[in-house]
């Protein structure tokens, strides 16, 4: 119960937190002072909402996001070390209720955690692959509805690529990081004492390590995928396609990092 409740709350947060809703607060809080007749709030509220649109669309957005994905180098030896004993897919890739929908699998922005979790699962033939995510959906945990989970479209996805169906287990409960890190845990067992390769997008992978670290996986090895920033080539552009979504990303993780690491999650 209180982690439903938390999931809740924090899908609540989450959307107060989008930039978006920053701009729309700011330009109706703008336009009904306006239309009330006070001046000075009204220029402050749209001032404020230019300034917030002009650091998003600025640089910044990119560079503060680059520092998140640069934390954990991408493509790492595999070959050093000790032998990969397993692949952890984490969910975020696909669109649930589109996939259902449409009898197909649609994928988001971080198409790449399969993708790349494909050419893995080549590379290293026989380990196993952990596929954790469940139905994210808030609307379904409030109506109680199981709904289909993400780690199940994933495993069907991979088997229809030609992955043995023997090779994959799934999670299917979890519908934060921490709950792919609990959920997870319980699933292998001790297992998770062993060497884990784990796939997630590059902006997500420091608060997902800190999870499974709590949750007690004790050797795993960062593989980050789905980059969103390239400063050799955005370090100081103000093109404004995607700005927004980088900075919801920016500002989710943060958040996230700082209350996952007060509530010891």
């Amino acid at each position: 119960m209180v982690n439903t409740a938390f999931f809740v709350l924090s899908k609540i947060v989450g959307l107060m937190l989008l930039v978006e809703s920053w701009l729309l607060l700011g330009l109706l809080a703008g336009l009904v002072s306006l239309f009330l007749g006070a001046i000075g709030p009204a220029k402050g509220c749209l001032l404020a909402t230019l300034v917030i649109l002009l650091l998003v669309l600025s640089p910044l957005t990119d560079i503060l996001l680059a520092r998140l994905e640069v934390a954990y180098p991408a493509n790492p030896d595999l070959e050093q070390g000790a032998p990969i004993d397993g692949i952890i897919i984490l969910g975020g890739s696909i669109i649930t209720a589109h996939s259902d929908h449409w009898q197909q699998a649609e994928l988001n922005h971080s198409g790449e955690r399969i993708t790349e979790a494909m050419r893995l699962a080549r590379k290293i033939p026989d380990c196993p692959i952990l596929i954790s995510g469940g139905n994210a959906s808030p609307l379904d945990v409030i109506l109680g509805n199981s709904g289909v989970s993400e780690a199940e479209m994933t495993r069907d996805l991979l088997i229809g690529m030609g992955v043995d169906a023997s090779r994959i287990l799934i999670e299917t409960k979890s519908r934060n990081t921490v709950e792919n890190a609990v959920f997870s845990a319980q699933l292998v067992g001790e297992e998770k004492s062993k060497r884990w390769l784990m796939i997630t997008s590059a902006f997500h992978m420091e608060r997902a390590l800190r999870s499974f670290a709590r949750a007690g996986w004790t050797d795993i090895l960062p593989f980050p995928v789905d980059h969103r920033t390239n400063l050799a080539n955005t370090a100081f552009s103000w093109y404004p396609g995607g700005k927004i979504e980088r900075a919801d990303l920016l500002v989710k993780e943060m958040v996230g990092l700082i209350i996952y690491g007060i509530t010891g999650r």
